[in-house]
This record gives structure tokens, sequence and C-alpha cells, in this order.
């Protein structure tokens, strides 16, 4: 559930009384909103919460706000899904009275006795079970269930917020028993149905700190001119069957947690790390997509087996990058033997780069940054993270196999996960397309289907100008986001109509899924069982994976958001440039080079400005000075508050 909502302007005015339902969303000043599906979101002030707890999926009884034309408020009715069972914080006592104060600001505080403490202290962060449900004049009781963390750890704040966002660090004896076992009971070794690449040069490609590698790729040129590539995945399907614990642990979790300081796996790590990890010199399972590319970009023939390799190279994205993009002269003597492939990996990845842009494909480049982490887990200096020629080439490569593989079994007809991204919303295309009008932009088609090209066409006629990265957020932020399904819809923003995840699936469900799916065929229905169960069980799995997609999505950027303000607690009254990020009703957001965002309030400033959310700008009413989305600024850090989350800036 996203814990920031967007108030929507009502569609029409209407004074009845309505009854509808909706999810609630709180403020940690009692009021909230409840948020209907299809319709706009209702005010609901404290008095009127009838015993409701943020996220609950509540009946309202609507009407418009006799005093405000266009906003509508509400009493709600009756609670049918009370969605806050568990509440995470801080065991407090204020006047004789034990209370767990949330993580979550959004949260309401819950009164727990003394008996249903059990070993926890004062101060410590506290995972506690809703035991009564709060009542009128009565609040919420608990009952500690675990502590997450002691009262001054270190680890304080990182813990309480995966504990509060429902992701389980551990796995139980049971699940780390049956990876074990099952480690052990698999053999790895070649049969008459996998192909046996063992014998062809194959190198892994990833991050220096890397411990778990999903794909290997091996290239060659071919002597009709085409290109040979062979990606190849591991065989986690192999490991982890349908229905079994491990099975069931990996579901739950959907994907695996990347954080600054850790990573929360989806598999344990016997498997994800060693036994299914295509590490280098040991034989491993994988299924591979073959497939012969030619000097146009097309896949003209492939091939998707189960397979067995053994991987000579485990390589990282910045010396293979030396290799290409500088010709190192002693990387290219280390790795002498594969330097023919590499050479041959980065024509096919210019071939493949050059067709996926010929066809529309978007590609936002905004930075991305990687925190550096003394041995006490604090941030020392938060540096970008340069996607460079390595890092983009096994990109292209793991598109380039995903779409294969999703157009195969679109026509295999067969019970399968696509990764889609639908079309922008028709409204939401306008405004763009008025924002880019007044930029002197113009972009063909009808708002309800631009195609992917013409918004490429625009990232590639203004690349390098002033308002690239304006244009490039206003675009964004007009996209939807991605999700799983079992209907083939496309990818809008990669301008794919087929289109998976194929490539990591010790990390993603869905790539574990879409393993599945490929092991079925070739084992001729004995894989997956009961087809139409498995068809029938996908279309809540999909919206399952979705949803620990976002909430894993959230986390990391919270935990972000946290190393962030802790680091520039170390830079108060330092200036920097930065460029306006987001305008809001009540100020600026500005992001630094670094990515770390401060918000500049209005009140900061020495005249009034008015907000124009549409052009996404403010005006200075004296001055007329316009601030606006992408303009640079200079700003002095003028406060940083780790307990409420938050960094100031000043204009300077």
């Amino acid at each position: 559930m996203s814990r920031k909502r967007k108030i929507r302007k009502p569609r029409q005015h209407n004074r009845t009384a309505t009854i509808l339902e909706g999810r609630l969303v709180k403020n940690k000043r009692g009021f909230g909103f409840v948020c209907p599906e299809d319709g706009d979101d209702i005010f609901v002030a404290g008095r009127d919460m009838n015993g409701a707890m943020n996220g609950d999926f509540v009946r309202v009884r609507a009407h418009e706000n006799f005093r405000k034309r266009g906003a509508f408020e509400g009493k709600i009715i009756k609670i049918i899904d009370r969605s806050c069972q568990v509440v995470v914080g801080h065991l407090i006592m204020e006047r004789g009275l034990l209370f767990i104060e949330p993580i979550s600001s959004n949260d309401d505080a819950i009164l727990i006795s003394k008996k249903n403490i059990g070993a926890a202290q004062i101060g410590d962060v506290v995972q506690a079970k809703i035991i009564k449900y709060p009542k009128a004049g009565y609040m919420a009781e608990g009952k500690v269930k675990s502590i997450v963390a002691e009262a001054g750890d270190e680890d304080e704040f990182v813990l309480s917020y995966i504990a509060d966002y429902g992701i389980n660090p551990y796995f139980s004896d049971k699940v780390i028993n049956e990876a074990e076992a099952v480690a052990n009971g698999v053999k790895i070794a070649p049969t008459s149905y996998r192909q046996d690449y063992r014998s062809i040069k194959t190198i892994t490609i990833d991050g220096a700190d890397s411990s778990d590698f999903d794909d290997a790729i091996s290239v060659s040129k071919l002597e009709n001119g085409n290109f040979m590539l062979l990606v190849h995945i591991a065989d986690v399907a192999e490991y982890v069957r349908e229905g079994t614990i491990l099975d069931m642990e990996a579901l739950s979790r959907g994907n695996s947690v990347y954080l600054p300081d850790r990573v929360i796996p989806m598999l344990p790590e016997r498997l994800s790390n060693d036994e299914c990890s295509l590490n280098p010199g040991v034989n491993r399972l994988t299924l591979t997509a073959s497939m012969e590319i030619d000097e146009d970009g097309h896949v003209t023939s492939y091939d998707i087996d189960e397979s067995i390799i053994r991987s000579d190279y485990r390589l990282i994205y910045d010396d293979i990058s030396d290799i290409l993009e500088y010709r190192d002269s002693a990387l290219v003597e280390r790795y002498s033997d594969i330097y023919p492939m590499l050479l041959d990996a980065l024509e096919l990845f210019k071939v493949l780069n050059k067709r996926r842009k010929r066809d529309g494909s978007i590609d936002f480049d905004l930075p991305e940054s990687k925190i550096i982490l003394d041995e006490d887990g604090k941030p020392t200096d938060i540096k970008l993270y340069e996607r460079r020629v390595a890092n983009r080439m096994i990109e292209e490569f793991m598109l380039v196999a995903n779409k294969t593989v999703a157009e195969h079994y679109f026509w295999a007809k067969v019970p399968f996960v696509y990764r889609v991204h639908q079309k922008p919303d028709a409204l939401k295309m306008q405004e763009l397309r008025s924002f880019l009008s007044g930029l002197g932009i113009t972009i063909n088609g009808k708002s309800d289907s631009i195609k992917t090209k013409e918004l490429s066409n625009v990232l590639r006629a203004i690349a390098g100008k002033p308002e690239e990265p304006l244009v490039s957020r206003v675009m964004i932020r007009t996209m939807q986001k991605a999700n799983y399904s079992t209907e083939c819809l496309g990818h809008y923003g990669l301008a794919f109509k087929y289109y998976c995840h194929f490539t990591s699936p010790i990390r993603r469900y869905a790539d574990l899924l879409v393993h599945r799916a490929i092991k079925d065929q070739i084992h001729k229905g004995k894989y997956i069982g009961v087809k139409g169960h498995y068809m029938n069980a996908l279309d809540d799995v999909c919206k399952h994976i979705s949803e620990t997609e976002r909430n894993s999505m959230e986390l990391e950027r919270k935990i972000t958001k946290y190393y962030h303000i802790i680091y520039m607690q170390g830079h108060l009254g330092e200036e920097f440039d930065g460029i306006v990020s987001g305008v809001r009703a009540h100020g600026i957001y500005v992001e630094l080079p670094n990515t770390v965002e401060g918000f500049v309030s209005f009140d900061s400033l020495d005249e009034y400005y008015i907000v124009d959310e549409k052009t996404y700008t403010a005006v200075g009413e004296v001055s007329g000075k316009t601030l606006t989305l992408g303009q640079p600024v200079r700003i002095k850090v003028s406060e940083v508050v780790p307990e409420d989350g938050y960094i100031d800036f000043d204009i300077i």
C-alpha cells in the first residue's frame, strides 16, 4: 500500500450522501482519507474514524463538503477488512502507561500492558500483535511478538523499517534445512535432455560486490556475419519445486531486497550464493536462450533449452568497461583468451542497442548513486553509479533474451507470466503534451494512443540541452508502473510487444515462474502439474509479486533516504549546486549531483510564490522570479533532522 497518496480533484459535485468503499490512509494528526479504487478521495475527521486504523479497508458515508465546493468528506460506517494486524515501534512510557509509538507516522499508537511486553525494555523497537482494536474512546491494545532492535542499537533504524515493511531478514530452520537437502540432492551432470555448453567460453559480468550470479553469456561471430548469443540463466526451478516449503517462502517474499548495507535474499544463501549461483570453475545447471542475431539486430533463429555450463571467469563491470572503452593493456593481457569474445560482444551490443532505439525504446538515463559505508555502517560518501559500456551491454543482452522467451511462449499459448508496462493514462499524456508545447516541443498522435517512439524522439532531440533533465523528469511522472500479468500487454517504455522476466530467478519469483513454464514444455506437461490449477493461481500470484516488488522498492527508498540524511548531517552549512526536482504547494525539492534531495520551503524565501502544478513552476508574486522543474539552483544545507526524516535547504 502506498504511504503517500495524491488527493485528486473530484470529477463531479454531489451533495447527496453516497456509500463508498476504499482504503484508509491516516495522517499522524488523526484525520485521514478514504481512497476508493475508482473515485475521489474522501476526507475523514478523527472523530469520524469509528475505530478504523491506517490501511484498513472501510465503508464510508460520503457527501460534498458544504464549506468547500469540490471537496468530499465522510464518516466511516463499517470496517470491512483490518489491514493493520501488527505494529512496529518504540516501547515508551508516559504517565505510568506503556505504549508502542509506531515507526510509521501514519499508524496509530497502541496501548500495552506490562504482562504483554515480554522481555522488552523501554526504548526497544518491538513488533506487537494487536489483540484489541480501538473503539470509541479506547485505544488499540497489543502484545509484543518480538524485539526488533534493542534501545541504542546502531542498526535500529534499518531493522525497524525492515520489520515495518513486513520483510523477514531471516529464514526459519525448516526453510534452511530444506535448502540444504535440495542442494545436496540435485545432481549436477549432463543428461540426454540438457545441452552441454561446458566446452564453450562462458563468462559472468556483475558488480564488484555481487555475490549471487543469475546470468552468464557466450558470444561469437558466425561465418555468415551474424552473431550467436547464448544467455545462460541459473536453473533455480530444478531446486525450488512448486508447493515445497522453499517455494512457499520464495513466493511469500516475492523478490530479494537490496539495501545499501545488506541483501535480504529470496532464497537461502546455500542456494542463492552457492548451488544455484553461476560461480566460475564449477558445473551449474542452467536454462539457455541461444539466439542467432543478424547485423540489423533481428533474432533470426533461437532455441530455449535446459543446459549445463561451467563459467570460465567471474568478471566485474569496471574491468570490462576499461577493456572495451580504453583497451587497458594489463587487463587485455590478463583476459587475452576471451578478449576476442569481448570485442564480438561489444559489436553485438551496438547492433542491438541501435535496433532498440530505432524501434522507439525509451532510455531514461537519470543518475543513480552508491552509498559508501565504513566498518561501523556509517555513510562516508555518496558516489554516482555510472552505467558504463559493460553494464549497458549486459542489460542489452538480457533484454533481447527476455523478449525472445516472451514471444515464444505467447505463441505457445501456455500459462505464463509477462512483465507488462501499459501506455500512459490519456489525461496524463495530454498534460505532458501541453507541458511540452510550452517548451516549443510537439508530439504527434492522439493523447490515448501516442507511440513510444514519439517520446523517444523528443528525448533524442533535446539530448544535452538545458531542458533535458526537466523533460525527462516530467515524462517519467507520466508513465505507469510496470507489473506482472498473465496477459501479454506489451512493454510501453521498451516498445516491446512481448516481454517477460527470464534472467533473474535467484532474486525474482516471476522469473522462477517463467522457468517452470519452460521446463514444463520441455518435459511435455509433467513439470507444473495440472495446468488449469496453475493458470488460476497465476493471476493471484502476479498481483502478489507486483505488490512485494513495490513494497521492496519503497523500503529501499526509505533506507536510502535515511543514509542520505545521516550523511548530510556532516555537511550542515555547506553550499552545493543542484537542480529543482519537485514543485509543491509549500516549496520545492532540490536534488544534488549525488542524488541527495532536500526541501526548500517558500517560507524561507523573501516573497510569496504562486504555484502552477501543471507546468511544474513557482513564480514570485513581486519579482516574477521563476522556479521550475530541472532548473539549476545553488543551495546551502540549513537543517538535517534524522528523527523526522528530512533535509532542509536554503536557496542562496
